[in-house]
């Protein structure tokens, strides 16, 4: 074997086994361009698998909002079932402004709904961010039911109570034609979704240069040794009350997109039922990697879309929950550290040594 092969197997290896060193600039376009194939995809992937074109938006959505709060749970160690709370409480703040005050206030309404959905993070997190990981997520649970009973109790007419929010959204730019949404610029016509996959990118990108940047870094010293972090003088306080409410913030973003997308909100979204669908979606990928809760997303849809369509096994379509949780109790007996995602990428770095004769 020639020494220029030698050398190119050895470097096909260091990609799969992960060993490789990538200039940042370098690794930010990978990043970039594999979130690029997965918005090209997704609709087609949506409709081959899961029946249903129009679901690829949601899927985007969900996708963000799983990361957001996996930089919670799987970067600072931070469980929170009250993370719809920020989800539907952003889709809220959105959905009134633009009743209240027009479609056209959405230039108002979206960033209202971050700054208020951070504010609200940055309370909660002062009061809970040191109470101890058992009790943090319990005390999300109470913040979340609280904001659940003050959006179901529909104070002032505002928030519609059990019937939620279901018209009065269609910012001017977005038009119904034929069944779907379409953004309209000028002469420009586009579908949905492709506006959806933008800001989709862009969200998770930048969740990508946090936990890439030294705040990411140290937050996985404060979840691996919190002791061991203050003792070098790291202000581990802070650090989770910041990583808080960047999770709410970007966690409000995707309930702000999906508001658009659906025209509607209801209370539901505010529950702690939403609050763990993220939990699971998250775990069911792998909170220890960065794109395993989006994996895990992927894997709840396709289960949602397709299992509660089948007809080959009768009345068992109706509950595709229970596939799901056949699916979820297997992966966290199989690979209960690294997810879905995890086990798959090893599997594959397995049958790639192999085949490159390594170990």
């Amino acid at each position: 074997m020639s020494r220029r092969a030698s050398t190119g197997k050895e470097r096909i290896r260091q990609f799969v086994n992960g060993t490789t060193t990538v200039p940042g600039w370098r690794a930010d376009l990978l990043v970039i361009a594999s979130l690029g194939m997965l918005v090209l995809i997704m609709p087609v992937v949506a409709e081959t698998l899961m029946g249903f074109r129009g679901v690829a938006a949601n899927v985007l959505i969900w996708m963000l909002f799983a990361v957001a709060f996996n930089l919670l749970l799987g970067y600072a160690g931070l469980l929170s079932f009250g993370h719809a709370m920020f989800f539907g409480g952003g889709m809220y703040v959105l959905a009134i402004t633009m009743r209240e005050l027009g479609p056209v206030m959405i230039v108002v309404g979206a960033p209202l709904a971050l700054l208020s959905m951070g504010l609200l993070a940055y309370v909660i997190a002062r009061l809970i961010a040191e109470k101890g990981e058992i009790y943090f997520a319990l005390l999300t649970i109470a913040f979340g039911e609280l904001v659940w009973y003050i959006g179901n109790s529909n104070p002032g007419g505002l928030t519609g109570g059990n019937d939620g929010l279901s018209s009065g959204m269609l910012p001017p730019f977005v038009e119904a034609f034929r069944g779907n949404l379409q953004v309209v610029v000028g002469s420009v016509q586009v579908d949905i979704y492709w506006a959806v996959a933008l800001l989709f990118v862009v969200g998770v990108f930048l969740l990508y240069r946090i936990v890439r940047s030294p705040f990411g870094r140290t937050l996985l010293t404060i979840k691996e040794n919190e002791q061991l972090a203050r003792s070098i003088g790291v202000n581990t306080y802070r650090y989770k009350v910041h990583t808080f409410v960047i999770s709410a913030i970007f966690t409000a973003a995707a309930g702000c997109m999906l508001v658009v997308v659906n025209q509607s909100v209801a209370t539901s979204q505010l529950t702690w039922h939403t609050s763990g669908e993220v939990v699971i979606m998250s775990i069911l990928g792998g909170i220890n990697t960065f794109a395993g809760p989006m994996f895990g997303v992927f894997l709840w849809f396709l289960a949602e879309e397709s299992l509660s369509g089948l007809q080959a096994i009768g009345e068992l379509r109706h509950f595709w929950q229970f596939g799901l949780g056949l699916l979820f109790v297997t992966v966290i007996l199989v690979a209960p550290r690294t997810g879905g995602y995890g086990a798959i990428k090893g599997g594959i770095r397995r049958i790639a040594n192999e085949l490159l004769g390594g170990k």
